[in-house]
């Protein structure tokens, strides 16, 4: 039986070795196996491995290594505020699948987030249950059939004769053939079949064991086979098969974190991390284009997410061959017209609430006055989530000049995620904060 240990994003805890994978609430024990598989992962940097300590960094999901569960979760707290570790890890779990839902990284059309409530198990089972759920529900309405060509020798004439091949007069009532025919045994549906496999091998719910075993019921007609994320890369998807484009980016997310195989061996690893860096700066961007909050800079305010804006130098080549280096992508920039407002960068990072930048880095504030120089925009707004950063408010009122003139006005803003998204109450009260973080922006 898996044995579960929940850690914070930047928590540690530390353990002891052993010859099996043990955690009784206070005491950890890991394998020799089990730590080098963990190892692997602290060199992708999705965790940290120290000395007889792991450590959570900004990656946050679940990880399987022999017979322990590591859950790492955001910390989703306002400054000094105290909460008990069953009410913190229920809010955590809520609005990182909020976040997920909202920025589609999870393609789900309604959570019964009431329900999660009643839920005993760990993240990983309720990642699985919703996955499971709404794949099951479309593959009831709707199921990816392919054309596939294919060369065979027919008693009938099936698509067009293969007349190359139809050439022996010893055997003309067999007939060479080309034809397409539709299959429902195509890349998209081994995808999902294979990975519904590996998961129902590692759930512990029946409910989503039994979920998983009704999808492959369904997919009965497609080969269990192993799928790489390589594979995956291949797939082309159109306006038949868009549906099941979320789910195949998901089923890529499982695989390429996972060492399970349709054999079992003595130790797997599984994990399912998720950058909180990128979740947060697609959430922020989506929530001010839905809302409209950008329209506190006019009406006639336009948003772009990632827009392009050039390079900061480039390198020429004695052949006359050009190199672009240094991109310049901002995360979020306001266009009003023709001229550029206010150009938005999200990090999700600690700040140093004792230094005198406001514990900005001086790479995020080159970075930052490179698009405003290459935009010709004279405001500049860094935001940070609230459950990182420790600065008094007051602080953050006055904003940092930025240039030898001083002609770019840098502000930085703290975005709360400690409100209960899921609930109107609390998305509007998140709203409201971070629509008050852009009108004194635009404004000052």
């Amino acid at each position: 039986m898996d044995n579960i240990v929940t850690l914070f994003e930047y928590d540690s805890r530390k353990f002891e070795i052993d010859d099996q994978d043990y955690y009784n609430g206070d005491k950890l024990t890991l394998t020799d196996k089990t730590i080098e598989e963990l190892k692997k992962l602290s060199d992708k940097n999705l965790i940290e491995l120290k000395w007889k300590e792991v450590k959570a960094l900004n990656y946050v999901g679940v990880i399987k290594a022999g017979n322990i569960t590591i859950e790492i979760l955001p910390k989703f707290l306002k400054n000094g505020e105290k909460r008990n570790f069953e009410e913190l890890k229920g809010v955590a779990i809520k609005n990182l699948l909020k976040m997920l839902e909202f920025t589609q990284r999870l393609k789900i059309k309604e959570i019964d987030y009431t329900g999660l409530e009643e839920v005993k198990h760990d993240f990983f089972e309720i990642f699985i249950y919703l996955f499971a759920k709404n794949l099951l529900s479309l593959l009831k309405v709707k199921q990816n059939y392919e054309y596939v060509r294919r060369r065979d020798e027919l008693r009938f004439v099936k698509g067009r004769i293969d007349f190359a091949r139809y050439t022996n007069p010893a055997r003309l009532h067999i007939i060479p053939c080309i034809y397409y025919e539709r299959t429902i045994n195509n890349l998209i549906n081994r995808t999902l079949k294979y990975t519904c496999y590996l998961l129902s091998r590692k759930t512990k719910s029946p409910e989503n064991y039994r979920l998983l075993r009704r999808i492959m019921d369904i997919l009965d007609g497609v080969t269990l086979t192993p799928v790489t994320p390589q594979e995956i890369d291949r797939i082309t998807f159109n306006r038949l098969n868009i549906d099941f484009k979320p789910f195949i980016e998901l089923c890529r997310l499982i695989l390429e974190g996972s060492t399970l195989t349709l054999q079992a061996s003595k130790i797997e690893t599984f994990s399912l991390m998720i950058p909180m860096e990128k979740l947060f700066e697609e959430f922020v961007a989506r929530v001010i284009l839905k809302e409209g909050l950008h329209k506190v800079f006019g009406e006639n305010a336009e948003l772009l997410i990632q827009y392009k804006i050039g390079h900061l130098a480039e390198k020429v080549y004695k052949d006359g061959r050009r190199r672009v280096l240094f991109k310049l992508v901002p995360d979020i920039a306001v266009k009003v017209n023709d001229e550029f407002r206010l150009i938005i960068d999200t990090k999700y990072k600690r700040l140093d609430p004792d230094s005198a930048k406001l514990g900005v880095s001086s790479q995020d504030a080159y970075q930052i006055y490179a698009y405003c120089k290459v935009l010709g925009t004279k405001k500049a707004l860094l935001l940070y989530p609230a459950n990182l950063v420790d600065i008094d408010s007051e602080e953050l009122k006055t904003p940092i000049r930025l240039g030898k003139e001083g002609e770019v006005e840098l502000f930085v803003g703290i975005v709360p995620l400690h409100y209960d998204l899921t609930s109107n109450e609390g998305f509007k009260d998140f709203v409201e904060e971070l629509e008050d973080i852009l009108k004194a922006t635009a404004e000052s």
